[in-house]
């Protein structure tokens, strides 16, 4: 084998992915955080030359129907990966700095740019006070939660009827003992935490509600000694704007590039 040749693997070494994310945490804190909890519903492909892994593919294989991917490696090598990509469609996320090769190769539909913001857990957080109208929600809120999700018609809300509060951290804001807005973590590690599925009803926005419970989410990271970052569309110049006020600076750009499918409207 020439030293040069790249070889893909359907696996991902443990100790040089736990490096990655004390060195990169919010990045890759997916990987890792689906590794552990959710090995059944997961995929993993490397990329090698020799023993030297130069990037991977981690392949969420559960909800939503189609497989979505995301892509680490940057260098010219690193194309080898297209060779791992599953049978379309799905979608795949990758840095932005790889687009040019890939998309053209994929034929992909539909390209949406994403931004990768964090708050790392060694950041000043401004001196806010905490707004009583948010708390972690009960098992005795789910009632409650699941009829928000209902109403909602942003596809972001559309996992919270299967969620147990109980079991998956959940952050709501209520106004007049009602549960207008909703926030969780879907990965909660030591070294990282990652925001998702922020979620305000829409007849409760434009008062601040978003921003509260992200800086709930932020200020409970942060107390964990963790850094806190979250995803968000290139083209929802709104909540960027509230993330941006609750401090939070990009870390890295990234596109979504659907095969076959599409992300969906409310999605990060």
């Amino acid at each position: 084998m020439a030293p040069s040749e790249v070889t893909l693997h359907p696996t991902i070494d443990r100790s040089w992915l736990e490096q990655l994310v004390e060195r990169d945490p919010s990045l890759h804190a997916f990987s890792l955080w689906d590794l552990d909890r959710f090995p059944t519903q997961v995929r993993f492909v490397s990329a090698r030359i020799g023993e030297e892994t130069i990037g991977y593919l981690l392949l969420w294989l559960g909800d939503p129907k189609h497989p979505i991917v995301q892509w680490f490696g940057e260098t010219p090598d690193a194309r080898a990966l297209l060779d791992g990509l599953p049978a379309p469609p799905f979608g795949v996320v990758v840095p932005e700095r790889v687009q040019d090769f890939v998309q053209p190769h994929l034929g992909a539909g539909e390209v949406v740019p994403l931004r990768l913001m964090e708050v790392p857990r060694e950041a000043t957080l401004p001196d806010v006070p905490a707004d009583p109208a948010v708390r972690r929600l009960t098992g005795a809120d789910r009632p409650q939660l699941t009829e928000l999700a209902r109403e909602a018609t942003d596809f972001v809300a559309s996992a919270y009827p299967s969620v147990d509060p109980d079991q998956q951290p959940v952050w709501g804001y209520f106004e007049n003992g009602r549960l207008r807005g909703v926030a969780r973590t879907s990965v909660q590690m030591s070294r990282v935490w990652m925001i998702t599925g922020v979620y305000v009803h829409p007849g409760s926005r434009s008062r601040g509600y978003g921003l509260a419970i992200t800086r709930a989410l932020l200020g409970e990271g942060h107390r964990a000694g963790a850094t806190v970052a979250l995803y968000v569309r290139e083209d929802r110049p709104a909540p960027r704007a509230v993330y941006a006020k609750a401090g939070f600076r990009e870390r890295a750009r990234r596109v979504w590039l659907g095969v076959g499918t599409i992300l969906e409207a409310g999605t990060a």
